[in-house]
């Protein structure tokens, strides 16, 4: 996995230096225009969002390669294989005019339950693309909504990545808005593109020490 992910994050930075070299050239930042501060930080947030969904989808599927029983799993792991049901159970989809709404509550309960005995019965498998969903922008409470998910602590990422996370998805949203037109400093870009690659490099040391020390087990 460590290796997948090294050269997940290898081509991203590879992708925003070439853009960097391109727009700015032998240009600082402070004295770039915003056109191309403003391009570079909304490509920076795509590669954030990117990498942390391959991420953490790779972590998923080398948890659900060890075929555990859910009596050797954290709640939190078992609470992510029944996302689809839970999500189904919340939001009542599925109910026909002829079944009516309360015939069709019912039927989502049973197979709720139908559910919990299958895992009850065998190994747990967690759909990766429901667990790590990036159905909201990309931020510092969808992370860790994913990382608890999981049954790893939220402590383990830094604050300050959690604040470049937000900083980054906020620039981009202006942009996307129209309402981010000033100029952006130099000084901000510079830290911010130095986090980017630091976030990645950090999410990766804590999804490959989780795996390798089984953070999703039940404590004996």
């Amino acid at each position: 996995m460590r290796a997948q992910l090294e050269e997940d994050m290898a081509w991203r930075l590879d992708e925003l230096r070439h853009l960097f070299n391109h727009l700015l050239g032998d240009v600082s930042p402070e004295e770039a225009s915003v056109y191309s501060l403003r391009a570079i930080l909304v490509m920076q947030y795509a590669h954030l969002e990117g990498f942390t969904r391959n991420a953490l989808s790779l972590y998923v599927t080398a948890v659900n390669a060890r075929s555990l029983p859910v009596k050797h799993l954290k709640p939190e792991l078992m609470a992510a294989a029944l996302a689809v049901e839970f999500d189904t159970l919340r939001k009542g989809v599925g109910a026909s005019e002829e079944e009516g709404r309360l015939t069709s509550r019912a039927r989502h309960q049973i197979s709720f339950v139908k559910r919990l005995q299958e895992l009850s019965d065998g190994p747990v498998s967690i759909a990766a693309e429901v667990a790590v969903s990036m159905e909201m922008n990309l931020g510092s409470d969808v992370l860790k909504r994913a990382l608890v998910s999981l049954g790893i602590p939220v402590d383990r990422v830094a604050k300050e990545q959690y604040s470049s996370i937000e900083f980054v998805k906020r620039v981009r949203n202006d942009i996307a808005h129209g309402s981010r037109k000033e100029k952006i400093s130099g000084g901000m870009f510079s830290v911010h593109m130095k986090k980017c690659e630091e976030f990645m490099n950090g999410l990766s040391r804590v999804l490959t020490q989780a795996l390798s020390e089984e953070w999703f087990r039940l404590a004996p």
